[in-house]
């Protein structure tokens, strides 16, 4: 779930058309002042992730807690799970019985309960698991 949104889209909050991240691309550098605007209505689009200030989509938020419910095993990826309340949605898994791993550099607040925790970096760690798990099949 992309509770925080995606980058791989931007969108215009005035008119809501949307565009691919490579069409984002070409309105900015088509734009004199290095703005990029909306095709529609000529308004700054952005990104469609949510920024600090803006409120999570709720429909995400929902889904992402059921399936955190639900979940055998949740591996958190690079995230200091530090900002809530995505932070605690790893805890429901644990509440119900299921596995946590955490992949991120630097500490988090839910070292402690995580039933592995890898603190290289991200792309090597992921690549070494895929690994593990391909020798094990």
């Amino acid at each position: 779930m992309e509770v925080h949104g995606s980058i791989a889209t931007c969108s215009c909050p005035a008119c809501a058309e949307r565009v691919t991240l490579e069409q984002a691309r070409a309105l900015l550098a088509a734009d004199p002042v290095g703005v990029p605007r909306c095709r529609a209505c000529a308004e700054p689009i952005k990104p469609d992730v949510v920024l600090f200030g803006e409120l999570l989509p709720a429909h995400a938020l929902e889904r992402a807690r059921q399936l955190c419910e639900r979940a055998d095993v949740l591996i958190c990826i690079g995230s200091s799970l530090e900002v809530h309340p995505v932070a605690g949605l790893p805890l429901l898994t644990r509440e119900r019985g299921g596995a946590l791993a955490i992949v991120t550099q630097g500490p988090t607040p839910l070292d402690a309960v995580a039933d592995v925790r890898l603190e290289g970096d991200v792309v090597s760690e992921l690549q070494a698991l895929i690994g593990a798990l391909e020798l094990t099949l």
